[in-house]
């Protein structure tokens, strides 16, 4: 039986260190049925230092029975995962493997503590793409370069409008759409600045003049949206597409289709708008033109012809969890406790919508020093008792720590 150390000891199995005292018994010719109810520290004081344990019959003190504190590795506190981890790799290999090289338990520490350091580097490397320009190549055609944080639908959007010039993305409140659109648009050489990006939210207020255009009471034309963007070549966004009059969107026929003209009544000098090879569309809205439902109140119920022309080209725009991390900054505990939320609101059908803006007002309040439970005081203002019973908030701040 080889020499051990009091370190290497203290590692083993109990079982382990009654066996080699047992052995060790046999080898100097001594009883051993002491062994089996001797304590560890009293078995490693035998396999060290040859002390055998006082009888309980004699009247000299026990020792005390919290174990004396052995040296301890300094390359990794107690309880640490290389720690861990390096104890587990011991019981495998078996008790003796620090004797077989005492160098082995600081060498597999370190190359877990580096493949750690790596992994984390991987994650941000990660987080940083997201935010790096995103080059999109269409028929071997690379379109402009776009920065900022890219939704995970953001190349599919781009596709179906360099195919077809026209896209329909439709998704819960928060997700991103109309930021999207915006991207999309910019890729393809439209934005504001160039003066060839035109938007129009829909409402029940929205008339086919301030589409198509109107006359003055003097006689004077003024262009609308629709109309300008159709016939100049520019890009139009057509938010909240399910909020127009659906007798007023027929008007969006004639868009979509490849007709190639638009009516423009009140326009007498020209009453028919011919469409522009460079014109692109895209909507955006919260349902798929079936009407009101339970979350979205004043939608309408939009035209068969008008959803027909949008059939192969619809995009459905959910959460990104990696924009929201991303939102989140450093606070990923923040980030972690607002997907509970707002899976607690789905399952619990807690009408409440914890949307993608919502992770970047969080990092904004964390920086300003808010404590995630203020931060959720502030958004769960004016819930129902009912509600926050549901969605129980204080059991989400514990599972998040």
């Amino acid at each position: 039986m080889g020499n051990y150390t009091r370190m290497e000891l203290d590692a083993m199995k109990h079982s382990r260190i009654k066996t080699l005292a047992i052995t060790k018994c046999r080898q100097l010719d001594k009883a051993s049925s002491w062994v089996q109810s001797a304590k560890q520290y009293e078995l490693i004081d035998f396999l060290v230092d040859n002390k055998v344990p006082t009888p309980p019959e004699e009247s000299t003190p026990r020792r005390p029975e919290a174990p004396t504190p052995q040296p301890q590795p300094q390359t990794a506190p107690s309880g640490s995962l290389e720690d861990m981890l390096a104890d587990k790799v011991a019981e495998k290999l078996g008790d003796d493997i620090y004797k077989r090289t005492e160098s082995i338990r600081d060498t597999f520490i370190e190359g877990v503590a580096e493949e750690t350091t790596k992994m984390n580097q991987l994650i941000d490397d990660k987080l940083k793409e997201l935010q790096n320009p995103v080059y999109v190549k269409i028929n071997d055609v690379e379109v402009k370069k776009t920065d900022g944080l890219k939704h995970k639908q953001f190349p599919f959007v781009l596709e179906c409008l360099k195919h077809f010039k026209r896209v329909w993305l439709c998704g819960p409140s928060g997700t991103g759409k109309s930021f999207l659109i915006e991207q999309c648009a910019d890729a393809l050489g439209f934005n504001t600045d160039e003066d060839n990006y035109e938007y129009l939210k829909g409402s029940a207020g929205v008339t086919e003049s301030h589409m198509t255009g109107r006359m003055t009471f003097d006689g004077t034309f003024i262009d609308g949206a629709v109309a300008r963007s159709f016939r100049n070549g520019s890009f139009l966004c057509l938010d909240e597409f399910d909020g127009f009059d659906a007798n007023c969107g027929l008007v969006f026929n004639s868009v979509f289709d490849n007709q190639g003209v638009l009516a423009t009544p009140n326009d007498k000098d020209n009453p028919v708008a011919k469409k522009h090879d460079d014109f692109h569309v895209a909507v955006a809205s919260n349902t798929w033109g079936d009407g009101n439902d339970f979350e979205f109140a004043g939608r309408g119920q939009l035209d068969l012809a008008t959803l027909d022309r949008l059939q192969a080209v619809k995009v459905h725009v959910d959460y990104d969890r990696n924009v929201e991390r991303a939102l989140a900054g450093d606070f990923t505990d923040m980030a972690n406790v607002l997907w509970k939320l707002r899976d607690q609101c789905k399952s619990e059908h807690v009408r409440r919508t914890i949307s993608t803006r919502l992770f970047l007002d969080g990092q904004t309040w964390r920086l300003a020093g808010k404590s995630n439970k203020q931060f959720l005081d502030i958004v769960t203002t004016g819930w129902t008792k009912e509600e926050l019973s549901k969605v129980n908030v204080n059991g989400l701040l514990k599972e998040s720590k």
